[in-house]
């Protein structure tokens, strides 16, 4: 969906309104910025737009940076994709790469509630956090053992293991 002629967007990227009337958007808003070169923002849209049609009290909007570079320019988009929510007139987030549904799921309810999003990690984010504190153990306990650096790595390992244990909840 483009954004101009939508009266709540057509500020950004538009050379017909004056400067003194840009503001944010009041209403609860997810804006995806896509290209349609981008292979990451063709694979996230299916999920995306599965999410958003399941939060119909958040206003979602595309905007394509091929077609908009004003308008990505003036958001202060520096790469694809790159999705940002705004409530009351702030912006609640922005994130830039390819997210999973859960991610995207987070993203809309912290909109809706007004809300930060709480963070959550990719199965690889965590796996290579546990992969850091076992590598620290290790390195600690073959190195002399250096206890400094063994305890260091036990508490990485242990507190990249809680997300996980939460994610299965």
């Amino acid at each position: 969906m483009n954004v101009r002629g939508d009266p709540l967007f057509r500020f950004w990227g538009s050379p017909h309104i004056p400067s003194d009337e840009m503001k944010s958007p009041l209403q609860p808003t997810v804006i995806e910025v896509t290209a349609p070169w981008c292979g990451e923002c063709r694979a996230m849209r299916p999920t995306i737009e599965a999410v958003a049609g399941r939060h119909p009290d958040v206003r979602f909007r595309v905007i394509d940076a091929s077609a908009e570079p004003a308008t990505v320019a003036t958001l202060g988009v520096k790469g694809t994709p790159t999705v940002i929510g705004y409530c009351n007139g702030e912006e609640v987030f922005r994130f830039t790469g390819r997210r999973t549904s859960a991610e995207l799921e987070s993203m809309f309810e912290a909109v809706a509630a007004d809300d930060a999003p709480k963070p959550v990690l990719g199965k690889g984010d965590l796996m290579l956090r546990v992969g850091a504190g076992a590598a620290l153990t290790t390195l600690g306990l073959m190195s002399g053992p250096v206890w400094p650096l063994v305890a260091v790595g036990t508490v990485v390992g242990m507190f990249s293991l809680l997300p996980m244990r939460d994610r299965n909840r």
